[in-house]
């Protein structure tokens, strides 16, 4: 199932975590994706980043959870 715009964004919020400036959905024809881009710094993020950051966030919370037990 493809996400839509609204559930990508959704997941990040919609600010760029470099600048905190805004993102703009951007499709690229290449390899018929749609991704956003930061329309101040020019941060790009797509499907295998978002995946990336969201793993690494549960292992970063499963890492403090276990250090406070």
């Amino acid at each position: 199932m493809t996400e839509t715009v609204a559930e990508k964004r959704s997941v990040w919020g919609g600010r760029c975590h470099r600048c905190g400036g805004l993102m703009v959905p951007e499709q690229v024809l290449e390899i018929r994706s749609m991704d956003f881009r930061c329309v101040s710094c020019g941060e790009r993020i797509d499907t295998v980043i978002l995946a990336h950051r969201e793993k690494n966030s549960i292992r970063n919370e499963s890492k403090t959870l276990m250090m406070g037990k």
